[in-house]
């Protein structure tokens, strides 16, 4: 029996198949489809772009209208043949449309469903240092743009003594652009440790899969890199901008002209189209010029000093280019500033290094509000209104949570205020924000500990050691840790280990004798600061060996050694003697009975002289040291605490004596102060123990 053929709408041929295309009119469909998509999504941008919303939206969009395009398709093949060919939707549009949808929306969740689509702005309230209170609008921190600025590769055109534009060009540009809160800059100096360790002296040249490493090392979203060249006085700068996931260009633009601030205005523009920032009329778009100063010859000592201070670490140079700069133009707030930071890290006085600091904060108005909050805040700690400074630090923060030179402050503050579950945030938001920089993992230790957090505090000591092993202050930390918590075996070992590897530096061998005679170890502590005093390269090394060694003769009650140590490093010196170690001869002092020299001696320091007038007053004593020990836990500060407190009859001293001789078992004073301690207490046979502990370290005391 024939079976009725089936209608071409139904089972067409594949001759047939355009044809029916064409009669069913499916490309015309598609064609209006893809041309109404496109206008959807054009839209979609413009939406995003002038209401600041996420733009997520447009991708989504776009997404959505890919997805759905076979629904469409359907819809055009059923029911694009013109008059009424069919009523109702076929079998295949019942269960295909459904379908195409319930995958629609599978992808978009899986793509879109942790993703904030709202707006990118957020409302914040924040607090000024006048305790004004004011609200305002700033993106949200997933929708910033992080990029790296590397300095530029010199062209064949530019001589060596040019090489300081080339760090200028991205410095102006991260100073223009700081004043668009989606812009969070990650400066070319915090890398060029990175750069020495894979043996480049310079960025001049650096290999671009290099440059998007580093970038990506330090999170960076987008890297700015480039090449400057001169033809007689014609700046031509090629400045590119790539993605640091995938590597791919983002955007690029060349600039020509002589006036170099000049091309870094047409620079800006690029920059933030290629980051995909939104135009917003609330931004300043001043001059960068205005940024630094009108005087030409101004801006380039700026920048020679900069560069003299970046590339070279050459301090002297800096300061002499910096100094000029602000001489010629004094309202260059950028420059004095970078003067005072320059000055501040080296040996001028604390008056030469402020002044440079309260010149930026008269002409504050020149930078964007993000150097403004740097300068504020620094300012008011030097004057030592903190609480200003803390204001200032967390409006900062508030408006720009990104920031890390904010979020560093704000960590420093919360230590210093003993808010340490806050600093214990704020260092974790560092740490994710900047994983290279490993300072906040020591601190964190030490909070841990602080709060008696100890398998936590030992386990970021060992990751800082892991991480930095070139950095032997990471493994100081760590034997230091092992000897406060009485594990004095792991300290040696740490020790050891660290000598190992510095066979000829003098600070660790100096560290284990210090070990060695805390805890009883005479003769290897003699021997290691002999061997530190051989080891010393510089003055200061020798010093500090020499008064090691005074350390030990008198923790042994030898005193006449003692002071013949002090006459003999004072002799080799040739520079004053500081602080701490004129404390210890102080005190060698006092025990030989010479009281006048131990004052004449601490009367160079007016600090000393308030503890002096409070030689008899015990608990003033007590309190003084408690407040020391709450900065630096040390075995000396303990005996010291308990000391006074056992003259004064509390027996509050037991805790700190205790302390004392845990962290050093074999210091005889803290015996003796305990032996003291338990005669007063009718405990004579504990405190003959002490005293014979004392003894066994005093054996050739004279």
């Amino acid at each position: 029996m024939d079976t009725p053929e089936s209608s071409p709408a139904s089972q067409p041929s594949r001759a047939s198949l355009p044809r029916d295309l064409i009669q069913r009119r499916v490309p015309h469909i598609l064609a209006i489809y893809a041309g109404a998509s496109w206008g959807l999504v054009e839209f979609t941008a413009f939406a995003v772009d002038e209401f600041l919303i996420s733009p997520h939206w447009t991708r989504m969009v776009m997404v959505t209208l890919l997805i759905a395009l076979p629904s469409v398709f359907l819809l055009a093949w059923f029911h694009g043949k013109p008059g009424r060919e069919r009523d109702q939707l076929a079998r295949a549009e019942k269960v295909g449309i459904p379908a195409n949808l319930v995958l629609c929306v599978v992808v978009l969740t899986a793509l879109f469903g942790g993703e904030r689509l709202g707006s990118v702005m957020t409302t914040v309230a924040v607090e000024t240092e006048d305790g004004e209170t004011i609200e305002r609008e700033v993106p949200t921190p997933e929708f910033t743009k992080t990029m790296a600025l590397f300095p530029l590769d010199l062209g064949p055109g530019m001589a060596e003594d040019d090489a300081w534009v080339s760090y200028a060009v991205p410095e102006a540009l991260r100073l223009d652009l700081l004043a668009d809160e989606f812009f969070v800059p990650i400066s070319f100096y915090r890398s060029e440790s990175q750069l020495r360790e894979r043996g480049f002296e310079s960025f001049d040249a650096t290999p671009l899969t290099l440059k998007r490493e580093m970038a990506q090392e330090s999170f960076a979203g987008f890297m700015a890199v480039g090449e400057i060249d001169r033809a007689d006085d014609l700046f031509r700068v090629t400045l590119s901008v790539y993605r640091a996931g995938n590597g791919s260009l983002a955007g690029e633009s060349f600039h020509e002209g002589t006036d170099l601030l000049a091309l870094v205005d047409e620079m800006s523009g690029p920059v933030k189209n290629a980051l995909e920032i939104p135009v917003r009329d609330a931004v300043e778009d001043l001059p960068v010029r205005g940024r630094l100063s009108d005087d030409t010859a101004a801006v380039e000592a700026f920048f020679k000093g900069f560069f003299r201070y970046r590339m070279h670490q050459d301090a002297e140079g800096a300061t002499e280019y910096l100094t000029t700069a602000t001489i010629l133009d004094p309202s260059f707030t950028i420059a004095q500033y970078t003067l005072h930071l320059v000055l501040r890290g080296s040996e001028a006085e604390e008056t030469v290094a402020a002044a440079p600091l309260v010149a930026a904060m008269e002409h504050l108005y020149r930078v964007p509000e993000r150097s403004s909050f740097q300068i504020k805040a620094e300012y008011y700690a030097e004057t030592g209104e903190t609480d200003k400074a803390a204001a200032v630090v967390e409006m900062w923060v508030g408006l720009y949570p990104n920031d890390l030179i904010a979020l560093r402050a704000l960590a420093w503050i919360q230590m210093e205020n003993d808010d340490w579950e806050g600093a214990l945030a704020t260092l974790a938001t560092i740490r994710r924000l900047d994983p290279l920089d490993g300072r906040p993992i020591p601190a964190m230790a030490r909070i841990y500990e602080n709060v008696g957090n100890y398998d936590q505090s030992l386990a970021l000591l060992a990751e800082y050691v892991e991480r930095f092993p070139g950095d032997l202050s990471g493994h100081y930390g760590l034997a230091d840790y092992h000897q406060r918590r009485g594990r004095y075996e792991s300290a040696r070992e740490v020790l050891e280990q660290v000598i190992a590897l510095e066979p000829l530096a003098p600070e660790p061998v100096r560290r284990l004798a210090d070990l060695d005679l805390d805890v009883g170890r005479m003769e290897e502590a003699r021997a290691g600061y002999e061997r530190t005093l051989r080891q010393a390269r510089t003055p200061a090394q020798r010093a500090q060996a020499l008064a090691r060694l005074t350390h030990y003769h008198h923790r042994r009650g030898e005193i006449a050694a003692a002071i013949q140590g002090i006459e003999r490093r004072r002799e080799e010196s040739a520079f004053e003697t500081p602080l701490d170690m004129a404390i210890g001869d102080a005190l060698v002092y006092l025990d030989a009975g010479r009281t006048d020299k131990a004052i004449a001696l601490l009367q160079e320091f007016d600090d000393l002289r308030l503890v002096l007038d409070q030689a008899g007053d015990y608990e003033g004593a007590a309190e003084s040291l408690r407040a020391v020990i709450a900065l630096s836990p040390e075995g000396r500060y303990f005996r010291g605490a308990g000391s006074a407190l056992r003259r004064t009859g509390s027996y509050e001293s037991e805790g700190e004596l205790q302390e004392a001789l845990r962290l050093a078992p074999a210091n005889p004073r803290a015996h003796l102060e305990m032996a003291l301690l338990m005669e007063t207490r009718g405990e004579v046979g504990v405190a003959v123990e002490h005293l014979q502990s004392a003894l066994a370290v005093w054996e050739n005391a004279y």
